[in-house]
């Protein structure tokens, strides 16, 4: 079945080298028990190792079943272990996670067989050992007997050729290691068996051959019993039979679930990682949105067909001019349709939770695609366009509408009306956008033009003063006055965007107070006295039209000044484009140190795990087998750990102000970060596969791995 011929083995060790076997010549056979006995340091361990092909050998050659092995890579090796060897250690090498189930169901699933199926035959085989009491025991709750038992057990699933014990006694009592003993003759049947053993007497009434071995030789070759037949040589094939995909996945669920301390732990240094993760990924997003869509304030509204209009010297426009050229549409006051206006979007009423956005308000219809609710259909509903490189709050509900609140300085909020959709266009816009069905609620305008447009003064002996506002219980609105003023000439105005002065006839009413205010009473969007824009004096206009080109044109030919906002493409300043290089430069360094500093941590864990993956690759689990459990056990924890992180920011952004940029969250913000965790988690499994396979199959199982670390 096995033949050596003039097989030597060395060890290396900083260059010195180690004879372990010399010339070893030695024929093995079917059916028989060999007993391998020598001192402490013989080289009776080593050769169950080269013969079993847990380690390699320098020179000479090993013959099985008439076929050389001198050409097996590590592969090969592991695929011959697989198909023709079973182990028995005097560590026991079980899975001490698993129960004895699991641990015997090893070798049948990792020979391809389902998992029911595998099931099946496990417990049929523990069974056989005694052992159906304790089978959803786990390793560590065994005791020595017990635990060579299951590696019997595990030994019989095999059905492999080759039996090979190392001290399977050696850490029992000998009345228990006299009941190993026995069972091991039982199933010895049809195997050749190897005995590596300190007490020859314990195993003399099964042996049929007794090996000696001193100094990496062998001495003596004894055969106790009538020598068994030949075999004659055959081929075999190193087949590496196929395991499903969803075995893969349940022993790397497994392991996940069978160690609970150590995920865990593995778990909280993931989330810490994946959430400094996401805040870098968040943070490099809000400094990319604020670098690449620096905009020129004074146009937020950068449609191809739209322009501004203004005189030089800030004077008042001429009507009749404006409307003598090519136009599709004229707005006159154009700066309200380029200031700001500030909404409050309830999110979470039962939390009282509230977006607040500044966004930008037009009559003109933009070209817009609803992702998100509805069209608006009469007159009070808006949709909200944003840029299709713009940022998107996917938190506002859209499922019915939802009422939106516009903000006023001094008076707080007033009912804007009802956003029904949510839109993206590609046209140039540097806010979001409001979008009507054909004109602007009076909430909305007249709450924009006193809280943005207008700044209120007062002129006291010359000398301007601003003019301090108040909101109280009163029906009307009025200048309030001290009555020590009474005498003196006071002149009051609203100064428009900081350019235009409008004069205000206002009631003035002396009263007990130390300084002038403009008292804000019910009335406020309504009083008769107040201003109306739209018969003020026109000091800006927006045309929009299809011959942008003529109409500018015609209008500087009047002495104006014309502005076309498409054309005015306004590059990140040289500042906002070092300090985003330099701040993508810091967060590449601060995930590469992430990523080790991760690796340093969870090598300490899993080379606690070693010596479990050192028994599957006693079982022959080829490299690539025990690859992809390893990768889809470190997968598995990092992205739940991912899921629990970005669970926990979400929570901490809608309680905590501290995580406003999570404003910046949407779904391409979500897909990097899980992408990254997942690369990131890939690549760590990667080592830990490489780390593995950096170390003989012996050394892991011994244990040897975590020492050395």
């Amino acid at each position: 079945m096995i033949e050596l011929k003039n097989v030597s083995k060395f060890y290396t060790n900083n260059g010195v080298v180690t004879l372990g076997l010399r010339n070893i010549d030695l024929k093995l056979n079917r059916g028989e028990i060999v007993a391998i006995t020598g001192d402490s340091g013989s080289g009776k361990s080593t050769l169950l190792n080269v013969i079993t092909a847990v380690d390699t050998y320098e020179e000479g050659e090993i013959y099985f079943e008439g076929n050389e092995t001198s050409y097996f890579n590590q592969n090969d090796m592991d695929m011959f272990r697989k198909n023709n060897v079973s182990f028995i250690f005097q560590n026991y090498n079980i899975i001490d996670s698993y129960t004895v189930l699991e641990n015997v169901m090893l070798p049948l699933l990792l020979a391809g067989k389902s998992y029911e199926d595998a099931k099946t035959e496990a417990k049929r085989i523990i069974d056989k050992v005694g052992l159906s009491k304790r089978i959803h025991h786990r390793g560590t709750k065994l005791s020595g007997g017990e635990k060579q038992r299951c590696v019997i057990a595990r030994a019989l699933a095999s059905d492999s050729k080759i039996l090979a014990c190392d001290e399977p006694t050696g850490n029992l009592d000998s009345q228990t290691g006299d009941e190993i003993i026995k069972l091991i003759a039982e199933v010895a049947k049809d195997k050749l068996v190897l005995i590596v053993t300190h007490n020859y007497n314990q195993i003399s009434s099964i042996a049929t051959r007794r090996i000696k071995v001193s100094d990496g030789e062998i001495i003596e070759d004894v055969y106790l019993k009538e020598e068994t037949e030949r075999e004659e040589p055959k081929n075999f094939v190193l087949e590496d039979k196929k395991v499903s995909k969803i075995t893969y996945l349940r022993l790397a669920l497994q392991n996940i679930f069978s160690t609970p301390k150590k995920t865990i732990f593995s778990m909280l240094v993931f989330m810490v990682i994946s959430f400094i993760t996401l805040i870098l990924c968040l943070m490099m997003l809000e400094q990319s949105y604020g670098t690449n869509y620096d905009r020129n304030p004074s146009y937020n509204l950068k449609t191809k067909d739209r322009l501004v209009v203004y005189d030089k010297n800030h004077q008042p426009l001429n009507k009749e001019i404006l409307e003598s050229v090519d136009y599709k549409e004229i707005y006159y006051n154009a700066f309200y349709e380029e200031s700001g206006l500030a909404l409050d979007i309830p999110i979470d009423d039962y939390y009282n939770i509230t977006y607040t956005a500044v966004v930008g308000y037009t009559y003109k219809k933009l070209d817009y695609t609803i992702f998100s609710g509805r069209d608006v259909e009469k007159d009070g509903e808006y949709v909200l366009v944003y840029s299709e490189n713009g940022y998107y709050n996917s938190e506002i509900p859209s499922e019915n509408g939802r009422d939106f609140y516009v903000n006023v300085d001094g008076l707080g909020t007033v009912r804007g009306g009802r956003i029904v959709g949510f839109a993206t266009t590609k046209e140039d816009i540097s806010v979001a956008y409001l979008q009507c069905y054909s004109t602007f609620g009076e909430n909305i305008l007249n709450a924009s033009k006193t809280g943005y447009d207008y700044r209120h003064y007062y002129t006291l002996s010359g000398t301007r003063y601003t003019l301090q506002e108040k909101y109280v219980d009163s029906e009307t609105t009025h200048i309030s006055l001290p009555k020590s003023y009474e005498k003196e000439e006071i002149t009051f105005y609203h100064i428009m965007n900081d350019l235009y002065e409008v004069p205000w006839n206002i009631e003035i009413r002396y009263e007990e107070t130390s300084v002038p205010y403009l008292i804000i009473g019910d009335d406020y969007f309504n009083y008769k006295n107040k201003p109306d824009v739209d018969q003020m004096d026109i000091y800006e206009a927006v045309i929009y039209t299809d011959s942008i080109s003529k109409v500018k044109s015609q209008l500087e030919a009047a002495g104006y000044r014309v502005s076309v906002p498409s054309e005015k493409k306004v590059k990140p300043s040289v500042l906002n484009l070092v300090t985003l290089y330099l701040f993508l430069s810091l967060t590449i360094m601060a995930l590469i140190c992430l990523f080790f500093v991760t690796y340093v941590i969870l090598a300490r864990v899993y080379a606690s795990k070693n010596k479990d993956y050192g028994v599957l690759r006693t079982l022959g689990m080829v490299k690539k087998q025990l690859g992809r459990i390893v990768i889809l056990e470190v997968l598995g924890i990092g992205i739940l750990s991912s899921l629990l992180s970005l669970i926990i920011f979400i929570i901490l952004y809608h309680t905590t102000p501290v995580f406003g940029m999570g404003e910046f969250m949407n779904f391409g913000i979500v897909f990097l970060y899980f992408a990254l965790m997942l690369l990131f988690s890939y690549f760590i499994a990667r080592r830990f596969n490489r780390r593995l396979y950096k170390f003989s199959v012996n050394t892991t199982v011994k244990g040897e791995v975590a020492r050395n670390d």
